[in-house]
């Protein structure tokens, strides 16, 4: 069931090693140590295909001019060099879509 969910409600994207990750966009104010707003960032939401238990699971965030933000606290399970693919292929994809491709 929740896999079905995935394709309904979510993206797809796959990387150059073969493996695909299921995604979700929402906003995510970014606020200050006074709790005011000072950005609004799109929060993509990653999970693995395939993966129940949450292990490579992770939330990347850009701005809306395009470029990626990376909170220094952000805990993930997902490699460093998985997250540099995450974000080229989020790129290219947007590109595409953008250049009505």
């Amino acid at each position: 069931m929740r896999d079905s969910l995935k394709h309904v409600f979510s993206n797809q994207v796959v990387l150059e090693d073969g493996s695909s990750f299921y995604y979700s966009i929402s906003p995510n104010e970014l606020k200050n140590a006074l709790g005011y707003n000072i950005a609004v960032l799109q929060e993509y939401n990653f999970s693995k295909n395939g993966d129940e238990s949450g292990q490579n699971s992770c939330k990347l965030y850009k701005t809306k001019d395009g470029n990626w933000y990376d909170f220094e606290d952000a805990k993930t399970t997902v490699e460093k060099g998985t997250l540099g693919l995450l974000k080229s292929a989020i790129d290219t994809k947007e590109n595409k879509e953008v250049a009505g491709l």
